[in-house]
């Protein structure tokens, strides 16, 4: 009985030195291609940690992390990943709180990146573009500024569990994209 005591022990601690660390994603090459196996993965084990809304209309599933609080959400900027039912592609969408609906022109800004993004009307590669950066940011300690015009908002992500709850999402969307 000792001896296999010993044995999950060793396994497990063997399984937590192997596991796999999160890599930085780059953001100029977009991919929305995902496989079979990462969707059955995502779905059968992954989905159960997110609230799904189904807009049956246009075939699309859109996954939020269910643990995000509202007052957190209205001044904070979240993560959802879209599903169109039967394609081979998924995507990543960039939600902002409430609390910044009143300026026309917010942007973010990256310590770790020369460029900005802006935050309105964007399209799929901008919002690939947003989310590698902010999951590279996040691996690497960087901070990310949200700026209205050139006054900055608010320093993203400095309670831990907004960064926490970004992160799972977006090492759920770059594994289920084959990316992480």
């Amino acid at each position: 009985m000792r001896w296999l005591l010993v044995f999950m022990v060793a396994a497990l601690g063997f399984a937590i030195l192997n596991a796999p660390r999160p890599r930085v994603v780059d953001y100029t090459i977009v991919n929305f291609n995902t496989s079979a196996d990462s969707r059955i993965y995502f779905n059968n084990m992954r989905s159960y940690w997110y609230e799904i809304d189904r807009l049956s209309r246009q075939g699309t599933e859109i996954f939020r992390l269910k643990r995000r609080s509202a007052e957190r959400d209205s001044s904070n900027l979240n993560f959802a990943i879209i599903n169109p039912i039967g394609s081979d592609q998924v995507f990543i969408y960039t939600e902002l709180g409430a609390f910044f609906e009143s300026c026309p022109n917010l942007s973010l800004h990256y310590s770790l990146y020369s460029d900005s993004d802006s935050l309105r009307l964007l399209n799929a590669e901008q919002h690939f573009g947003i989310a590698a950066k902010v999951h590279s940011s996040l691996i690497e300690n960087g901070a990310i500024y949200l700026c209205c015009g050139s006054d900055t908002l608010k320093t993203l992500y400095q309670d831990r569990r907004e960064a926490l709850d970004a992160e799972v999402v977006l090492e759920d969307y770059f594994r289920l994209i084959l990316r992480d």
